[in-house]
């Protein structure tokens, strides 16, 4: 009961700072902001809910155990800054490259090359057939 009448005296109080002339309408506006700010934090809620659904939190990590093989590009494709398709392209491959990927379950989609420069870059699985 007390908790109902602090509500109603927050209502008042919202109506009365938002312009209300009687008591009708402060009460009438205090409820209409309330309700405003109810649906506002609900849609930041599912807002902020669908955003960490879409933040990868890694799980392109199937194992961690170390398997190496060689390989051989297969098809002309780009190699990868970072595992992604949408990362930045480094490097055109040609047909017939070959490579030595030491891991290769460490992505789903990606395997982990080095390069001449020993610099690390993301190859496409379908670009490379193994030897």
């Amino acid at each position: 009961m007390e908790a109902l009448i602090v509500f109603l005296i927050v209502i008042i109080i919202l109506g009365a700072l938002l312009g209300g002339k009687s008591f009708g309408s402060t009460v009438r506006i205090g409820c209409g902001f309330f309700i405003l700010l109810v649906v506002i934090a609900i849609g930041v809620i599912f807002y902020l809910r669908s955003e960490s659904k879409t933040v990868p939190n890694n799980n392109d990590a199937v194992s961690s155990s170390v398997v190496s093989a060689y390989f051989i590009v297969k098809q002309d494709c780009q190699t990868y800054t970072k595992p992604n398709i949408k990362s930045d392209s480094s490097e055109h491959l040609e047909i017939g490259k070959e490579f030595s990927v030491e891991n290769t379950n460490k992505f789903n989609y990606f395997y982990e090359v080095t390069d001449e420069n020993a610099e690390k870059s993301y190859v496409r699985k379908e670009c490379l057939i193994k030897k």
